[in-house]
């Protein structure tokens, strides 16, 4: 009686996976293209820029020539990098034509742009910021070799390795390198 009984149950518990699995069709999962994933995500990115730099990188210039490059996070910092007190923009860039990486700071009170990077040589940076993954903003009184102009500089950084100091002098940014 008990073989029979657990005999019957096996059947019935095995009839049952059966039926569950004929009973779902296949669908194939909807699929986006990596092409399409990174449109839509650069649509929502220049939706959510600051209107200063959605204005000016808009510009014929600045829009034929450079893109906004996404792949680090944050892309875009806040401070005041010139000697205004208004909040300024520093903005990952990538130069269309070869791909060459850079930062465009964009100063709020005249909406000058200067393009640091991006296919134009800077510092010890060069014309390619390739090597950067790590960049924030940071009190400029923090570093004491740096002379008092602006309220806030940029370090950007190779991991593991060196970097630079990127700050406004009252006419232009300048390179102080730090690290190795």
């Amino acid at each position: 009686m008990k073989t029979t009984t657990l005999v019957a149950l096996f059947a019935l518990a095995g009839a049952c996976q059966r039926l569950a699995v004929t009973q779902q069709p296949a669908r194939a999962a909807p699929t986006m293209s990596q092409a399409t994933i990174r449109r839509n995500a650069v649509t929502y990115v220049r939706w959510n820029l600051p209107d200063l730099a959605r204005l000016v990188l808009a510009r014929g210039a600045y829009a034929e020539k450079y893109d906004l490059f996404l792949d680090l996070n944050p892309y875009l910092l806040r401070g005041q990098f010139d000697e205004d007190s208004l909040i300024d923009l520093a903005i990952q860039v990538v130069e269309k034509k070869t791909g060459k990486r850079g930062i465009a700071i964009i100063h709020a009170a005249d909406s000058s742009v200067h393009i640091l990077g991006a296919g134009t040589p800077f510092g010890n940076g060069g014309d390619d910021f390739s090597w950067l993954w790590v960049w924030h903003a940071e009190a400029r009184n923090t570093r004491r070799a740096i002379p008092s102009v602006g309220r806030e500089i940029l370090l950007v950084e190779k991991p593991e390795s060196a970097g630079g100091i990127i700050w406004w002098n009252g006419t232009e940014y300048v390179w102080t390198q730090y690290g190795d």
